[in-house]
């Protein structure tokens, strides 16, 4: 039997020109993520990572701790299926019509005034509610990938992570909340796209999802632990 750690990313820089690139908090995170492990004396047959720069650099801070200690963590094996999903991005290029046309988005850019806490609530808000109906596909963008593509690719990802393990293997794969929570419904079997899609929201940074894999059967064990960070440390974007 062996055993799958899915990792989310420390904390990216939202807000910023350049979203993929870790926070301090973030990079805090992931170096606290690899003391954990290390204390715990996990180690890994073989490292699979996302191609985007927050999740090789969330390694790349795991990977530094080991390596102070002498132990040297298998070279991580990219795999385009591990990346986030293009919800950010879809909603940017949207967001000008729908503010004009959708009751709730109009609705919320009118609430928003001169307090930054309560824009951002808004934002938030509003986020949620746009990747619901995007995965739903009550919302198309054209030129922009689709939630199903996403989905695809995910399951296509998977595909390699489990081809590539061996039995009685630990594993370790850093990726997104959003391909974590497309993975966990896979195992799970869920169907409504609109629940994967509001799952993303629960998932921590530097969180660890892990999953059992034997004879072709991959089972949830556990899902969203945080047990490296403490209260002021604890992010969800």
């Amino acid at each position: 039997m062996s055993k799958l750690f899915f990792f989310r990313h420390g904390q990216a820089s939202l807000g910023t020109a350049n979203y993929d690139v870790l926070s301090d908090k973030g990079m805090r995170q992931s170096q606290l993520l690899g003391e954990y492990l290390l204390n715990e004396s996990i180690s890994f047959d073989k490292i699979f990572v996302g191609p985007l720069e927050r999740q090789k650099n969330t390694f790349k801070a795991v990977q530094d701790c080991y390596a102070a200690q002498g132990i040297k963590l298998p070279s991580p094996i990219v795999i385009n299926g591990l990346k986030e999903h293009k919800g950010i991005e879809t909603m940017k290029t949207a967001l000008p019509d729908l503010i004009k046309t959708d009751p709730y988005l109009i609705t919320l850019n009118k609430n928003n005034t001169g307090d930054p806490k309560k824009a951002m609530r808004n934002t938030m808000l509003g986020f949620q509610y746009f990747l619901g109906e995007w995965a739903e596909g009550n919302i198309k963008v054209k030129g922009m990938p689709t939630w199903k593509q996403f989905r695809e690719e995910v399951k296509e990802g998977l595909a390699q992570v489990l081809n590539a393990t061996d039995k009685g293997e630990n594993i370790g794969v850093f990726s997104s909340g959003g391909t974590i929570s497309a993975i966990t419904a896979e195992c799970l079997g869920l169907r409504t796209e609109k629940a994967v899609a509001e799952l993303n929201f629960s998932i921590r940074n530097t969180s660890f999802s892990s999953f059992l894999y034997t004879n072709q059967k991959f089972n949830l064990l556990s899902f969203n632990e945080l047990p490296h960070l403490k209260k002021d440390m604890i992010t969800f974007v």
